[in-house]
């Protein structure tokens, strides 16, 4: 299977960036791979295309945890029955017989993706009826009881970890229990909840526009909270719905800040999970990132350990001694950027992220950083480096030379073939051990 996965992806270019995420989500527990939220609407229109990719993951042994809503389902079947669609604040209004046909509905949403994986030859399991969601009843909004509203208040995560242990994909609708009566609960809130408490490496929410759209309905590939969230406010980007659901991202990630999360459509959900660029709107806390004109006042043990670690060399003596322009790092020293100059033009001279940190989406906020820093740059990486795919994607040049790949960005043709040769010729400063 994985053979035959590699081969698809190759004709993406993807394959090398999938073997990588591939051993790094295999290192990791079974229910800190990824919890998926998927809306009701997308499960409607592109139910075959979502359990093809989830049969995928299952094949290769990785079990996201799976939260859908159902909200426009809801509708249809009450409207179908004569009944009253009630809505207050946004929240529906959920008596008895309300409550009745929202759990049949949903949990035929369930069934229906489980059958589809397991027609795919994944595993799947439908968790509605284990019970694994307590909640207390909603208190009344704008003096209105809500009925069978619950708010989250505990996840039997421990069940959730045998189901994943075992190698199913457990599927969740967005219902919770109380003394055992059903009650509606928010997808989104659940999904959270999951995060919340499993920190796990992503967090997908897969929906009909595929990520966070701008004002020309273009997809914002990168938010960071800390810096870019306040002024996509201020310009009325983010508005309405999407602003409540990225406000809510950044409650969640307050609590899970290493966690990446990533706003796709359907058809990307592969994508996002085994590519560094991705294709939807990545989300993240913020870098919370130090930069400095010299070595002085950071701890080059660490800088050290990070950059050996990360290549699998050692670092000659002296490095630390050279002159720099910048020196980039968060403040756990999980990701570095160090920047010289040559010929007045930046040169990136090493970008390392620790193991444990890959995935968590650093490396991508770092480049987001280092770009906003140098208008221009040009690197070199070794030909067999796993993440020459995404260098190829966010570079305007590239040229081999003496056994290395040279790339850049905003370097004139002209000045860039003067510096090839000069970068080509740069000794090593990480030599096999």
């Amino acid at each position: 299977m994985k053979e035959t996965m590699m081969k698809i992806l190759k004709s993406f270019g993807l394959d090398k960036e999938l073997d990588l995420y591939l051993q790094l989500f295999h290192k990791t527990p079974a229910t800190k791979f990824a919890v998926v939220k998927i809306s009701g609407n997308t499960l409607e229109e592109k139910l075959l295309v979502v359990a093809e990719d989830l049969a995928f993951l299952s094949k290769l042994g990785l079990t996201p945890i799976v939260v859908h809503g159902g909200g426009k389902q809801i509708d249809k079947q009450l409207e179908k029955n004569g009944l009253a669609i009630k809505k207050v604040s946004g929240l529906r209004i959920t008596d008895k017989e309300t409550m009745k046909i929202a759990y049949k509905v949903m949990n035929n949403i369930t069934n229906k993706l489980v059958k589809a994986i397991t027609n795919e030859g994944g595993h799947a399991i439908n968790a509605n009826g284990l019970e694994l969601i307590e909640v207390e009843k909603k208190p009344p909004v704008k003096g209105i009881d809500l009925g069978f509203v619950g708010d989250l208040t505990k996840i039997k995560t421990d069940k959730i970890t045998e189901l994943c242990q075992s190698g199913y994909i457990p599927i969740l609708a967005s219902i919770g229990h109380k003394e055992d009566v059903a009650y509606n609960l928010n997808a989104d809130t659940l999904a959270s909840g999951f995060v919340k408490r499993l920190k796990p490496k992503k967090f997908i929410l897969i929906t009909e526009t595929g990520g966070v759209l701008d004002k020309n309905e273009q997809i914002i590939s990168t938010i960071d909270i800390s810096t870019d969230l306040p002024e996509l406010i201020k310009q009325n980007v983010i508005t309405e719905g999407m602003l409540l659901k990225v406000k809510e991202i950044e409650t969640l990630l307050e609590k899970a800040p290493t966690t990446v999360v990533e706003v796709c459509s359907a058809e990307n959900l592969l994508q996002e999970l085994f590519t560094v660029k991705g294709s939807g709107t990545f989300i993240r806390y913020g870098g919370n990132f130090i930069i400095r004109k010299s070595f002085k006042g950071l701890n080059t043990t660490k800088i050290k350990k990070l950059l050996e670690e990360s290549f699998g060399k050692e670092l000659v003596p002296g490095y630390f001694y050279k002159a720099v322009d910048s020196v980039i790092t968060d403040k756990d020293y999980s990701g570095i950027m160090i920047v010289k100059k040559i010929n007045g033009v930046p040169y990136l001279d090493k970008f390392a992220i620790t193991k444990s940190a890959q995935g968590n989406g650093l490396g991508k906020a770092m480049w987001t950083f280092v770009k906003n820093h140098y208008p221009t740059l040009i690197w070199r990486s070794s030909i067999t480096n796993p993440i020459n795919n995404w260098y190829f994607k966010n570079c305007d040049g590239i040229q081999k030379s003496n056994g290395w790949i040279i790339f850049w960005y905003n370097v004139s043709r002209t000045k860039a073939t003067a510096l090839i040769p000069i970068i080509s010729k740069i000794p090593k400063t990480l030599v096999k051990k």
